[in-house]
């Protein structure tokens, strides 16, 4: 018994013990490799497992050339024989993840960049692999949790504190987002995608300098960046830095005249800056567009109003009474351009109307308006 134990270990010994003349063969494929020859590396490393067909080297170099040639299917086989003959090469396993990655079969990617993990732990692009693959998923958390373990080993990635950022934001963290489009920016200072999300999540998070300083950065590469503008000329805004969000906004007009974002930007900037007559003619273009907004007519005839122009202004609010009839201030408001008109009675009517419609104001006046 004991002799037929020896004997079985004297066969496994030698069952993966390779010729000398596959291990030439696999030689001569390695120098193919070398010269970036991959059709005759895989021709080569064929004729090594011909004569020797559990060489797993052999194996897992045709894997590798079939993968460098994106043969993902005819490599994914290579690797599994690989690994049936050496289950604890880990090279292979990361590979064999890689290649079902491309194929799309996550699930078995995930658990194979796992194995490669178990059996070599330097092994940490694996980590950046099952982060893109939850993030592509939607699996942001777990995205978050390997795209942190990539980042501690390297920390200068640019890509995968971009990605980490895009997590972050899909989950709600705008802090940790921001921190690492930051880390993205500290590595790769002209990472334009890094730095624009940035800016927007400095909007979102009412940081408005900071978008802007972002903002300027990606004009100053490209003057005609409408995105980096549109996020500049509402920070402006949102600032109270009228001139210069004025500015920006006609910019953006230039390239979209017919925005009513941005005309309805540009007329309420007129209106703050008492530049009424400019103020006219963006709420009139907005009225073009949709003659049955009524906010619009409000605008205007106010702008009328200010300039004295009754007549106007007296239009501008019958057709917003007519659109609104419920609006006691729309009534109001026309109560005063009767009057300014000298048409008392018009106006007493237009008031006591406000009132019943319980606009505040109108009940200070009615007494001697109306000589209640």
């Amino acid at each position: 018994m004991k002799y037929l134990s020896l004997v079985l270990l004297f066969l496994c010994g030698n069952l993966f013990a390779q010729s000398p003349e596959a291990i030439i063969k696999y030689n001569e494929a390695v120098k193919a490799v070398k010269a970036k020859d991959h059709p005759a590396a895989i021709r080569l490393y064929t004729e090594s497992l011909s004569i020797d067909p559990l060489y797993a080297l052999s194996y897992y170099g045709r894997a590798s050339s079939k993968m460098s040639l994106k043969h993902y299917e005819e490599a994914i086989k290579d690797f599994q024989k690989c690994l049936k003959l050496k289950d604890d090469h880990a090279k292979a396993y990361y590979y064999l993840a890689y290649s079902q990655m491309k194929i799309k079969q996550y699930d078995e990617a995930i658990s194979n960049f796992g194995e490669s993990l178990k059996h070599d732990e330097s092994l940490i692009k694996s980590y950046y692999y099952k982060a893109y693959i939850n993030l592509s998923r939607g699996n942001y958390n777990l995205a978050i949790k390997d795209y942190n373990s990539y980042v501690n080993k390297d920390p200068n990635n640019s890509k995968a504190y971009y990605n980490l950022g895009v997590c972050y934001y899909k989950e709600g963290m705008r802090e940790l987002a921001v921190e690492a489009y930051s880390n993205a920016l500290r590595i790769k200072d002209d990472y334009d995608e890094a730095r624009y999300e940035r800016a927007k999540l400095y909007y979102k998070l009412e940081k408005y300098t900071d978008c802007i300083a972002d903002c300027q950065t990606l004009l100053s590469k490209d003057a005609g960046n409408m995105d980096a503008l549109k996020y500049r000329a509402n920070s402006y805004l949102k600032a109270e830095e009228l001139s210069l969000a004025k500015a920006d906004f006609k910019s953006l007009l230039a390239g979209d005249p017919n925005n009513s974002k941005y005309l309805l930007n540009l007329a309420g900037i007129c209106i703050r800056e008492k530049d009424y007559e400019s103020s006219i003619l963006y709420y009139t273009q907005l009225i073009d567009a949709e003659p049955s907004k009524a906010a619009y007519y409000k605008n205007r005839s106010i702008a009328f109003m200010q300039l004295k122009d009754w007549n106007n202004a007296l239009a501008d609010l019958n057709q917003l009474i007519e659109l609104s009839p419920n609006n006691g201030d729309a009534f109001y408001n026309r109560s005063n351009v009767h009057l300014q008109m000298n048409e008392s009675e018009k106006a007493c009517e237009d008031m006591r109307q406000s009132a019943q419609l319980g606009f505040e104001q109108a009940f200070d006046y009615i007494a001697g308006l109306c000589n209640d």
